[in-house]
């Protein structure tokens, strides 16, 4: 048995498929519950302890597609990790558009199975210790800077350049914090990528923070610069971010992140 997972639910319309699986399984010394349907599995995961779940794509009543969605936007099953049972390639790249990252070709596939909820259970072992964050700046010094401090407070960092990229990243990482530059290059605005990520409910508890990373004399010293950023720190803040940390400052950077988990002075 895996540390962490003791409790797994297949959801699997072929009863053959589903009875060796879970002799398999239970050999290994998980409790495994059987639904035939997706409807049935949502009924059991919202009444019953469920720490994994195992899941066909095409079943009767409800199939793996609308029982994911309705997992992950409820708050309290959002975060139960998932297998996907397919071999079609078309099913798998939708699925990793929403998110998934694991899958097998068939449920029957016993090792693969075990080395999926292998990598699942080290994955939740790591999530108890370290914080995940994804940062976007176009600056790579800053960024490196940034990255450096968080690696050292046992962080684990994603990096994008483009803010069109922070919300499809966010989906695949799901951070405890994401680190906005204000003014990004980029063909979106800053204040629309907070507004986007704001729209789901498994990114509802994320931390957004803000910087910026020239000096005031890049700036430039004219009104209209000045009003410039506070009018994005405002629109930055209305469309849900938690927090604006000025410009980046290596020696105060992680002592700022402090309520959100990360502290201490470099």
């Amino acid at each position: 048995m895996q540390p962490g997972i003791k409790d797994i639910l297949l959801a699997e319309d072929e009863r053959g498929t589903a009875l060796l699986v879970k002799r398999e399984l239970e050999r290994h010394g998980f409790h495994v519950k059987v639904a035939g349907n997706g409807r049935e599995a949502l009924e059991i995961i919202n009444t019953q302890k469920v720490d994994l779940l195992i899941t066909d794509v095409v079943m009767p009543e409800m199939d793996g597609v609308d029982l994911y969605l309705a997992l992950k936007n409820n708050k309290i099953t959002e975060s139960l990790p998932i297998i996907i049972i397919t071999d079609k390639e078309m099913f798998q790249n939708s699925f990793t558009a929403l998110g998934v990252d694991h899958f097998v070709d068939k449920a029957s596939n016993i090792d693969m199975l075990m080395k999926k909820i292998s990598q699942i259970s080290l994955l939740r072992k790591e999530a108890r210790h370290y914080r995940k964050v994804l940062v976007c700046g176009s600056r790579s010094d800053v960024v490196q800077q940034m990255t450096a401090l968080l690696q050292g407070r046992e962080c684990l960092v994603t990096v994008v350049e483009d803010p069109v990229d922070v919300v499809p990243k966010a989906f695949q990482m799901k951070p405890n914090i994401i680190l906005l530059d204000l003014l990004a290059d980029g063909s979106v605005a800053t204040q629309e990528v907070i507004r986007s990520l704001r729209c789901y409910d498994f990114l509802k508890e994320c931390a957004i923070v803000t910087y910026i990373y020239f000096t005031p004399d890049a700036v430039g010293a004219s009104q209209g610069a000045i009003e410039l950023i506070e009018d994005q720190i405002k629109a930055c803040q209305d469309a849900g971010a938690a927090k604006y940390l000025g410009r980046f400052n290596r020696v105060t950077f992680l002592d700022s992140l402090k309520e959100f988990g990360i502290g201490g002075v470099a």
